[in-house]
């Protein structure tokens, strides 16, 4: 089973375990879906990668077709994964002024603990690291507010 379908089989196993019980043989089915899932993202990736401009770098190049690869892995996995039954919920309004910590708290009382809780507080990190870069101080104004 390649990593596609094994990864299909572990949401699924989450989602609906109903289902996963329900087939005469599941590591032939998400095997079979893997590979299904795998040539898909083969022929979609061509039109994703695009062509190599003249002055691109070695870096530039590879960033380009890693970038296409996921691109197409999120396009592809998006049509074989369980519908979600919970709606994400929505950020609250004033989202963008918000401080760095009401986001934090906001993100870890909202969205359950595991990956995608991880994942948002990774991305909230690295905007407020960026925002610290772009601003060239060493700290974010945001978390430092004077009473």
């Amino acid at each position: 089973m390649n990593k596609y379908g094994a990864m299909l089989r572990r949401q699924w196993e989450i989602a609906d375990p109903k289902f996963v019980q329900s087939l005469n043989d599941p590591t032939a089915h998400f095997s079979q879906l893997g590979e299904q899932v795998s040539e898909e993202i083969l022929e979609l990736l061509p039109s994703l990668e695009g062509t190599d401009p003249a002055e691109e770098t070695y870096l530039e190049k590879v960033g380009r077709l890693s970038a296409a690869k996921l691109q197409a892995e999120e396009i592809v996995l998006a049509e074989y994964q369980p519908a979600s039954d919970s709606p994400e919920p929505d950020e609250p309004e004033g989202w963008d002024s918000m401080p760095h910590d009401q986001q934090e708290s906001w993100i870890r009382e909202n969205i359950p603990a595991g990956e995608e809780q991880q994942q948002m507080l990774k991305d909230l990190e690295s905007r407020r690291l960026d925002r610290m870069i772009v601003m060239g101080a060493s700290y974010d104004p945001q978390d430092h507010e004077q009473d």
